[in-house]
């Protein structure tokens, strides 16, 4: 890619139904809207593209999204794209954005086990570990495709048997040496390369690796790995701490975090927030930029708001000026109706419940929940504290204790899909993982709408989120001037 370019890893967790898959499609439409557009991938690169998550997301048949089930993570799992903005709305040149995201369960980061505890213990066992434990082991195919596998030194594929596995049991679980022989020799796969690699080596790589031949060879070498702290190979799988290795690795590397939360859940994302902060706490070395992102959030809203807001969009194509506007319009009654329960705004419709459990998503100062995360991803370096008092913001303890100012950085509520002619597309009651829009007597499937263009993603909120995530990695707004200063501050610490 030419000029300037920004790596963005993008980690998405949550609950069951929480809104992942539904947030990442409308990212990568984001990126659409704000001009970004995909450059062809090369044979090389270890993830899947944007299409395909499109392909595995959705059902064929339906239309309706696949919801996110636990599986065994791999590369392929991964999706990425490079990206450079052409944007007519583009008023300067915009850096080129290489980006991959993961779908995470939000069980991966179970409060009640001590799997965090075990992963970082294990971790500080590989990454001590130099050259002289593993290998990195390059296959290449007839196509130009090329996998990079992980084995034990002095590790000979001649004493492999070759066992076939059928694609479901190798979705929901990790396989052994010969069904890896298996498929690469069924795939025409011929090893070209062997060099050592050190345990830090395989941590930084461990996106570019065949996850399967990491955990094996994990295993293979467990004695010689667990001499200084001894760790219990077995607990370890009882805790899951191998199986949810490679999402944990991730949320490690990641430069940007979102929490999920669907607003109609009897639980919230509280104790998950906290686990995820201490989670964080142990990685030390990388912080990534949090945020926390609500689904349904069209449910907040009266009927009658969403047809006042329908009155401001003329045209084609709304701007990004308007855009905002409209998120703006509702966040401002948002925050209104969060700070006290006595106003009655016009736009929003926000039960006693409803505030309730995003208040305790927020939770109550640094040391709970959404606050807590926040405070502890925070820049506290001196760089960090120079740059705030540079710019004149305050820290998110200083934020936590402003009582005019209940919305955290980086929140932002999302919704179901709306397109940008302002129709709300809701579940079929047949089938949760679709939506459709009945008006005027006629039935539209938002998926087919999208696909046949005959309409186009507003992005309610997922478009603001984007822009937020951009802005920590420098890269400003292709239209300067379009947030308000309740927007602008969402995202500033």
């Amino acid at each position: 890619m030419r000029g300037l370019k920004r790596s963005i890893r993008i980690a998405v967790v949550g609950a069951r139904a929480s809104g992942k898959s539904y947030l990442l499609h409308d990212l990568i439409h984001a990126f659409r809207i704000m001009g970004y557009e995909p450059e062809e991938l090369p044979l090389s690169y270890p993830h899947s593209s944007f299409g395909a998550f499109f392909y595995d997301a959705f059902h064929v048949e339906t239309g309706g999204m696949r919801g996110t089930e636990s599986y065994a993570c791999r590369p392929e799992n991964h999706y990425g794209a490079l990206l450079s903005c052409h944007s007519r709305w583009q008023q300067r040149l915009l850096p080129s954005v290489e980006v991959d995201f993961l779908n995470i369960p939000g069980e991966v980061f179970d409060p009640d086990s001590q799997r965090l505890a075990l992963f970082d213990d294990l971790i500080r066992l590989i990454t001590a570990k130099g050259k002289g434990l593993f290998e990195q082991a390059t296959w290449s195919c007839p196509s130009g495709h090329t996998l990079r596998l992980i084995i034990p030194v002095g590790f000979q594929w001649e004493n492999i048997g070759r066992v076939k596995v059928n694609s479901r049991s190798r979705y929901g679980n990790y396989m052994g040496w010969e069904n890896l022989h298996e498929e690469l020799t069924t795939g025409h796969y011929q090893e070209t390369k062997r060099e050592p690699v050190s345990g830090k080596e395989l941590l930084t790589r461990i996106t570019e690796l065949q996850t399967d031949s990491v955990l094996l060879s994990l295993e293979e070498v467990w004695t010689q790995l667990t001499t200084v702290r001894k760790l219990d190979l077995q607990e370890c799988r009882a805790q899951r701490v191998l199986h949810y290795f490679y999402p944990l690795m991730y949320c490690r590397q990641a430069t940007d975090l979102i929490l999920c939360d669907r607003l109609t859940s009897d639980e919230n994302t509280g104790r998950l927030a906290e686990t995820m902060s201490a989670f964080i706490e142990q990685g030390k070395q990388r912080k990534p930029h949090v945020y926390l992102a609500f689904r349904e959030a069209d449910k907040l809203l009266r009927r009658e708001g969403w047809d006042a807001l329908r009155q401001h969009v003329t045209g084609s194509e709304p701007s990004p000026v308007l855009r905002n506007k409209l998120y703006t319009s509702v966040l401002e009654e948002i925050q209104g109706r969060l700070t006290t329960s006595d106003v009655h705004p016009q736009l929003v419709n926000m039960s006693d419940d409803d505030r309730r459990h995003i208040l305790q998503c927020f939770g109550d100062g640094v040391g709970h929940a959404f606050w807590l995360l926040l405070y502890t991803a925070e820049d506290d370096s001196l760089r960090g504290k120079l740059l705030r008092k540079i710019t004149h913001r305050k820290s998110v303890y200083e934020q936590s204790n402003m009582t005019e100012k209940l919305l955290p950085p980086h929140v932002y509520f999302t919704a179901t899909p709306i397109d940008e002619a302002m129709h709300v597309y809701v579940n079929d009651p047949n089938d949760v993982t679709r939506f459709y829009c009945d008006e005027e007597n006629h039935l539209r499937s938002f998926t087919r709408e999208l696909s046949d263009n005959r309409a186009r993603h507003l992005c309610f909120g997922s478009y603001q989120l984007l822009t937020d995530i951009l802005h920590q990695h420098g890269i400003p707004p292709s239209v300067t001037g379009q947030r308000s200063d309740l927007l602008s501050s969402v995202r500033n610490y």
